[in-house]
Parts: C-alpha cells; sequence; structure tokens
C-alpha cells in the first residue's frame, strides 16, 4: 500500500528577505483659511546626516567593480566557446543532410 508523503517540512533556517529602501522623509504644509483646508505643499526634507566616502575609496570601488565585470565577459565568452563547441557536430550533420537533399 502506498505511503503518504510528508509535505516538505519548513527550512531551518528562514530565508532572509531584502530589505526596501527607506524613503526620504515628506513634510506636508496644509493651509486653511475659514477653518477649510485651502492648499496642500508636500516638500522633500533633507537628510540629517549624508555619509560621503573619500575619493580613494570611490576609486577603489570603481576599479574593483571593473574587475569584476572583465571575469565576468571572460566567462561569458568561455561559455559562448563551450556552446559553439557543443553545436559544431550537429552543425555539420545537418550540413551534409541538407547536401544529399539538393543533389
Amino acid at each position: 500500500m502506498p505511503v503518504k508523503s510528508t509535505p516538505a517540512a519548513t527550512p531551518t533556517k528562514t530565508r532572509k528577505r531584502r530589505t526596501r529602501k527607506t524613503s526620504t522623509p515628506k513634510v506636508t504644509v496644509t493651509t486653511f483659511k475659514g477653518g477649510k483646508a485651502v492648499s496642500k505643499v508636500t516638500t522633500l526634507k533633507r537628510p540629517s546626516t549624508a555619509r560621503l566616502i573619500s575619493p580613494q575609496k570611490y576609486l577603489k570601488d570603481i576599479q574593483t567593480r571593473w574587475a569584476i565585470h572583465n571575469y565576468e565577459i571572460q566567462e561569458l565568452l568561455r561559455d559562448f566557446s563551450k556552446g559553439f563547441k557543443a553545436v559544431q557536430p550537429y552543425h555539420a550533420q545537418a550540413v551534409k543532410t541538407v547536401k544529399a537533399w539538393t543533389v
């Protein structure tokens, strides 16, 4: 008799979820006249602290990102060449078949 399988239990580790970026704080100013709202103006509030990085760190970050880009392009070309080599025999066979049909 078949045994009913149990559904997959919850994973032992909880999956980390992507955190959302905080939005810039907004300030809404409402103008009243005679007890009624006349206009609402929403403006952005300036962030209290701005963390700037030094030009040296910025340059180092650019160099690191460029090195990662070069590595990824190198791997992409390697994958393309592997794919090309894998398809070559099938292409040669297809050419032979088409030539046989046209002769």
